[in-house]
């Protein structure tokens, strides 16, 4: 196929009765930055489960850097920089042994892989940490320490899927920075993500689904200009059809005052 970092058409996925994806097409371009949008249940980490080669699909084409993850599940993965919603970490391993591990994994020989991890931890600021079992680190040092092995080499495609859960402003600054540079070097970002803000100034394109399907793709800015909407979250709320927000928000705050 062509030079797309991503190019999925018709993709299909099933569990049991429960149609999860129905005929989802998109094609995602070197130096993109794109949000992958949509309601708990939309579909979002299926499709990212799919595209790296965890769970199969059952109908339709995926290709990820030209190769078909159903087949060359570890070739796209060694190019890959991906973070996924559920964090793989060892509690036993700390810091610097998960990313020696990670990058021993990857193919990096033993001196490339303690230097990357030394630079990587100072680079998130968990060097102070580097000795600690993971079991014994915050969820915030314990997703720095992911990111960190996310990106122990060089990729041409980032994933994630909720990147920014549990970090600080800090560290929600550096990463949004970090993946405005690898964009500007060509390297193509999808992430999932429940943070409309984000994905409205970070984001050069939207792709938001519902119940399986997508219901948009384009620029933030022409999505709202086709919706008349101010804001994504505003576009958010008519496409995902998340209306009446404000009543079922009053409806919780009176139920936590009922009495038996």
């Amino acid at each position: 196929m062509s030079g797309a970092a991503i190019e999925v058409t018709g993709l299909t996925k099933r569990f049991g009765e429960r149609v999860v994806l129905r005929d989802v097409s998109f094609r995602i371009e070197p130096g993109e930055v794109v949000a992958f949008l949509g309601p708990n249940g939309a579909g979002k980490s299926t499709t990212i489960r799919i595209l790296t080669g965890q769970i199969e699909r059952d109908g339709g084409e995926a290709r990820v850097l030209g190769l078909d993850p159903r087949t060359d599940a570890d070739a796209i993965r060694r190019q890959l920089a991906f973070l996924p919603e559920q964090v793989p970490l060892y509690d036993v391993l700390t810091p610097r042994e998960q990313l020696e591990f990670v990058a021993g994994v990857r193919g990096l020989d033993e001196r490339t892989a303690a230097a990357r991890a030394v630079s990587l931890m100072e680079a998130l600021g968990i060097s102070e940490l580097a000795d600690l079992p993971l079991a014994h680190c915050s969820r915030g040092n314990r997703q720095r320490a992911a990111l960190a092995c996310a990106f122990v080499d060089d990729p041409r495609l980032v994933i994630l899927d909720e990147p920014l859960f549990g970090l600080d402003a800090a560290t929600v600054l550096l990463v949004k920075e970090i993946l405005k540079r690898l964009a500007a070097r060509g390297v193509a970002i999808f992430y999932a993500s429940h943070l409309l803000d984000v994905a409205e100034n970070l984001a050069t394109r939207v792709v938001m689904l519902r119940e399986g399907e997508i219901v948009a793709d384009g620029a933030p800015a022409q999505l709202l200009h086709d919706q008349g909407r101010a804001s994504l979250e505003e576009v958010f709320r008519e496409l995902a059809q998340e209306h009446g927000v404000e009543e079922r928000a009053e409806r919780f705050l009176n139920a936590t005052r009922l009495r038996p």
